[in-house]
């Protein structure tokens, strides 16, 4: 399918820094933009199609007689494949920090949506065997599809302060992409299996064999495919502070991340106004375990005594280790990220 964006940020860390050596909450909303490719991963549209497996009955006496063995006709995929742009999802959420000035933690949640169009194309071969013959016919789906993605980010931080420059981190994150995609599905398909039949039934009935067998006109269907997408990630890092200005901090995160996105269900379902191609597909996608690295930089301006101004660059590269995709073929994740962090 599906995804796929920026990337919530550690929310106030530089904030925490920079605060008096007491406890203390800070809260504030946040806005971001960012791109995620995941919608490039989604699955194709031929998973489980069997159309065509059964031939009409009256074709199957026609082709009994005629060649005095029992057709069989059979359908194998071909391949697929998915050309997409990478979604941009602008966000709104907010964050909650709270500890004292050694250990703080950070909760912020995000919501966004984004669109993108997405071509997607597969090739199935149909198989009529008769004895030792065999007619193949090829068909070939093609989708212009528009696809729609709400996302969801709820991500748990914590900075253990070890100098007024310096400051491990960790945490733990929540990713949620639900996909759809809709569209036009355009269907094209040879005739070698149709004149076979047509010529059968000719010689049957002892008619001249057709002076030309009609082509297969193409068949224009609505597609839609529904896929929900997972993320759970564990993360590792340090985080480095260096003031500039009279009221200004910039920072440099630099982690370490360790991602499961688990198996994912997909349906497809293809509307064929002659009812050939019309089905309902229910396929199942296989997950990934990934790492790489999470790094973030920006800076954080103290604008009065309890409010600053944080604004960040993320990114984040997922290499997988298992699942369909090599291991060069990673999955990023980047973005800008602009909040308030007012201190109560």
């Amino acid at each position: 399918m599906r995804t796929q964006l920026a990337m919530a940020s550690l929310a106030v860390l530089a904030a925490a820094t920079a605060t008096p050596a007491r406890a203390d909450v800070v809260i504030g909303p946040r806005v971001s933009y960012y791109f995620d490719n995941s919608n490039l991963r989604t699955s194709g549209i031929d998973p489980g199609l069997d159309e065509g497996d059964a031939l009409d009955p009256a074709d199957i006496a026609v082709l009994r007689t005629a060649f005095g063995v029992e057709p069989q006709l059979t359908t194998v995929s071909e391949g697929e494949g998915v050309l997409s742009d990478q979604v941009g999802y602008p966000m709104i959420g907010a964050m909650v920090n709270f500890g004292d000035d050694r250990d703080r933690f950070t909760l912020t949640a995000m919501y966004g949506s984004g669109e993108g169009d997405a071509a997607l194309s597969a090739t199935v071969s149909r198989t009529l065997t008769l004895g030792a013959t065999e007619f193949i016919d090829l068909v070939n789906f093609d989708a212009d599809t528009v696809s729609s993605t709400d996302r969801i980010d709820i991500e748990l931080t914590w900075q253990r302060r070890q100098s007024e420059s310096f400051a491990l981190l960790g945490g733990i994150r929540y990713e949620r992409l639900d996909t759809a995609f809709v569209g036009d599905l355009r269907i094209v398909q040879s005739a070698a299996i149709p004149t076979v039949i047509a010529l059968s039934r000719a010689a049957i009935e002892g008619d001249p064999a057709p002076p030309v067998i009609p082509s297969v006109p193409p068949l224009i269907a609505g597609v839609r495919q529904d896929g929900t997408i997972q993320t759970f990630s564990a993360r590792g890092g340090a985080t480095a502070f260096v003031p500039f200005g009279d009221n200004a901090v910039a920072f440099f995160n630099g982690m370490l991340q360790a991602s499961y996105r688990p198996d994912y269900d997909v349906l497809t379902v293809i509307e064929d106004p002659s009812g050939l191609f019309s089905d309902s597909i229910a396929g199942r996608e296989e997950g990934e375990f990934s790492i790489g690295p999470d790094f973030a930089v920006g800076a954080q301006f103290i604008l009065s005594e309890n409010l600053a101004l944080d604004l960040r660059y993320r990114a984040v590269l997922f290499f997988p280790l298992t699942g369909v995709q090599d291991f060069s073929d990673a999955r990023v994740s980047h973005g800008v990220n602009l909040g308030l962090s007012l201190r109560l």
